[in-house]
């Protein structure tokens, strides 16, 4: 897959929760969530990294994100917005250049066109950058849902976080698979290196 990408024409499209920032715990409920409030942000420190590697290397890079948690009542879109800003600021740190960033903002029961799986948001992505074919480009995401995104477009779809027997079951009853699964974002770019030299 990592051969197949081209720079200038290959665009990447990085879920946000997972790959470019960590997941919050409320040890107290039980839950695992996006972060709420830009005070819940933690960047891992290899993700500046991989992002300036992507830019090095002449990619293009741009954030898909599904954030309902205003339209659910749990935070308020102004606090949302900050968090989100906060994500961008600290993941592009070292230099590392994204592009842009797309949010959809609806409940899963709000029917909208833009919440992944449905590809609404990478579709705004390619209309803004329409140098970049879904064909060969790839969607990196920690869920389901991104995956089903990328390749209902046909692009190239890569899952960030531990490999596990149950994640396999629940992908093939849905018809999709990942064409690649890796730890983290600096993982996959190391591929990406690999395949270069």
């Amino acid at each position: 897959m990592a051969q197949a990408l081209i720079p200038g024409r290959s665009l990447i499209v990085l879920d946000r929760d997972g790959v470019l920032n960590e997941l919050v715990v409320d040890p107290e409920h039980g839950t695992i969530d996006s972060p709420l409030h830009p005070d819940q942000v933690t960047v891992p420190a290899f993700v500046p990294r991989a992002l300036l590697s992507l830019t090095t290397l002449g990619f293009s890079v741009v954030v898909v994100t599904n954030q309902p948690a205003a339209a659910k009542g749990k935070a308020t879109r102004d606090n949302l917005l900050r968090t989100h800003e906060r994500v961008l600021r600290e993941a592009s740190a070292l230099g590392g250049r994204i592009a842009a960033s797309f949010v959809c903002w609806h409940r899963a029961e709000d029917g909208c066109g833009c919440r992944k799986p449905k590809p609404g948001l990478i579709q705004e992505a390619f209309a803004l950058l329409p140098a970049h074919a879904p064909s060969d480009s790839v969607m990196i995401g920690d869920g389901i849902s991104d995956i089903e995104a990328g390749q209902s477009l046909a692009m190239k779809t890569v899952l960030i976080g531990p490999r596990k027997l149950e994640h396999a079951s629940v992908f093939m009853a849905r018809g999709v698979m990942p064409a690649l699964v890796v730890s983290d974002l600096l993982a996959w770019v190391e591929t990406i290196r690999a395949s270069e030299s």
